[in-house]
Formats: structure tokens, C-alpha cells, sequence
């Protein structure tokens, strides 16, 4: 089981205010930011973490390495894609019921700042 997740950024300042508004239809909030890192969670449970990385780095998003965060509707994740692309970031698929990886999947995805291919998912009907 995974406890919690890091991500390196180019774009440190933009890529904290992106993770704010594109993580509260989830419930996850800002709850630390020292500019060397950022933590996002709930209160009782710190989940996601950016950190700066040096802008010479060569590699920052990996290739097919993608994050999926867990919605509790179909609505956050709607609510979820739609604050993303309002925040600059780039449509992978929109959110639908995808029945090639499930018969209750319904996602989308999206890039951020850095290029990370972010899905939000719910199995919800």
C-alpha cells in the first residue's frame, strides 16, 4: 500500500497554487508550504508532496508515469477536470465512463504545469 506521493516541479510557486484549486473538489487542501515543500492532504492524513527541483534537471515527468487520485463522485471528478484546465492544464480525456478498464470506471485525466499526467477516478455510480 502507498502512504503518500512526491512530485519534483520546474514550476514550483505555479504548480502549488495549480495543486490548491485542482485538489479541493477531492477535500485535500494546502497544508504546508515551506518553498521547499509543499504538502497536501487532510488534516489527519498528509497524502501529496511537490518539491523544486533545479531547472537544468533533464527529466521531471516520466514518461507513461501517471498519479491517480480517488474522487468520492462523478461530480469531483468533473469538478476536479474543469478546475485543472481552468488552471492552465491540459486535457488527456475528459471524464466518462471508460468500460475497457471497468464496468463502474468513470475518470479523466490531465496534465499540470510540469507535464505530469494527473487521472482522477471514481468507481461511484
Amino acid at each position: 500500500m502507498i502512504d503518500h506521493l512526491s512530485l519534483g516541479t520546474r514550476r514550483y510557486v505555479e504548480s502549488v497554487a495549480f495543486y490548491q484549486r485542482v485538489l479541493a473538489p477531492l477535500g485535500l487542501q494546502l497544508l504546508r508550504d515551506t518553498g521547499q515543500e509543499a504538502a497536501f492532504g487532510t488534516p489527519e492524513r498528509w497524502c501529496f508532496f511537490l518539491y523544486p527541483v533545479p531547472a537544468d534537471e533533464a527529466v521531471v515527468a516520466g514518461r507513461g508515469t501517471h498519479v491517480a487520485f480517488a474522487a468520492p463522485s462523478r461530480a469531483a471528478v468533473q469538478a476536479t477536470h474543469a478546475a485543472a484546465l481552468q488552471q492552465s492544464g491540459l486535457d488527456i480525456f475528459t471524464p466518462r465512463q471508460r468500460p475497457d478498464i471497468s464496468e463502474t470506471y468513470f475518470g479523466a485525466m490531465f496534465s499540470d504545469p510540469d507535464g505530469h499526467r494527473i487521472e482522477v477516478t471514481t468507481n461511484a455510480g
